[in-house]
């Protein structure tokens, strides 16, 4: 039996660390919710889970929200490769030392695996990870591909509901691969704290590999009218994503991830999702049930079609 039984999570009402609570608290797990909005988490998170106030800035924060705790689970709000990153990680390490944390789980929240070409982003996540994985403490590291939470931004939702276009992700219309429900990085998560898996890299996904015009014939049960798919170039994709996040350097490095993706020599990122389940004994979501089931409900929540 696991000794671990407390976990604390940090950027909790994130669309990363929300699930990573809810599937802790089904497994019985002490939760210790972070996040720099008390008020925010206590009114979208079960009151089960206790929530502390804590920046990833502040390494004292972070110390006092590891303290008495078995394990933590985090992710970087920010660029890898920028300073904030490398401060935020050395905040963890040094609280983790401090307060004997047990086992640490990281999710570098995009995918970095073989052949991926060098650039910023993808060189910052390996720079994060090797120094996560070299700590004197148990540490694993998850790697997952695109999230399935990406189909909700509203300008995809608008274009999809307006125009019957999906112009995401900006990859080839013949590339297949892995997307990855954060759901079910939270159950690999939460998995791991009761596994033999210290000093890992785990590749994460959910199953059924697409191609973009097999994922826009997929929804249009959701959004009730047919879809196509016209992926934006990688240009035009940095363009969107620097006027969202208001940053040109942030848009011009998240597309060097597309570009590298296109790079590939071949469909990918792939993932064994069946040893993925069988090795944690958990059953992951296909992509096809996650946008039958999970999608309305986040339409809901973001924007539905009908508006």
């Amino acid at each position: 039996m696991s000794s671990i039984s407390s976990l604390v999570v940090f950027g909790a009402t994130g669309t990363q660390g929300h699930p990573v609570v809810d599937a802790a608290l089904q497994a019985g797990l002490d939760v210790r919710a972070v996040s720099r909005d008390v008020d925010k988490a206590e009114e979208q998170l079960s009151s089960r889970a206790q929530v502390f106030q804590a920046d990833l800035l502040e390494p004292e924060t972070v110390a006092e929200a590891m303290s008495g705790m078995d394990a933590a689970f985090f992710y970087l709000p920010v660029m890898p490769h920028s300073p904030s990153a490398q401060a935020m990680v050395e905040s963890v390490v040094a609280g983790a030392r401090t307060s004997g944390l047990q086992r640490l789980v990281f999710t570098s929240s995009a995918w970095f695996g073989p052949g991926m070409p060098s650039g910023p982003f993808v060189d910052g996540l390996r720079a994060v990870s090797g120094r996560l994985l070299e700590i004197d403490v148990e540490t694993v590291v998850l790697r997952p591909t695109l999230y399935l939470a990406n189909l909700v931004w509203p300008h995809i939702i608008r274009e999809i509901r307006d125009y019957g276009r999906l112009s995401y992700p900006p990859l080839d219309a013949g590339r297949c691969l892995n997307w990855t429900a954060t759901e079910d990085q939270a159950a690999v998560a939460v998995a791991c704290l009761d596994a033999g898996v210290a000093g890992e890299i785990i590749d994460v996904a959910s199953p059924e590999p697409v191609t973009g015009p097999d994922l826009c014939r997929l929804l249009v049960s959701v959004y009730g009218r047919e879809v196509h798919y016209d992926p934006q170039t990688v240009e035009e994709f940095a363009d969107t994503l620097s006027h969202m996040a208001g940053s040109a350097e942030i848009g011009r490095t998240v597309a060097g991830l597309y570009e590298g993706f296109n790079a590939l020599a071949e469909d990918g990122p792939l993932v064994d999702t069946e040893a993925l389940e069988r090795r944690f004994g958990i059953r992951l979501t296909p992509v096809s049930e996650w946008v039958e089931q999970r999608l309305g409900a986040l339409l809901d929540r973001y924007g539905t079609p009908s508006n």
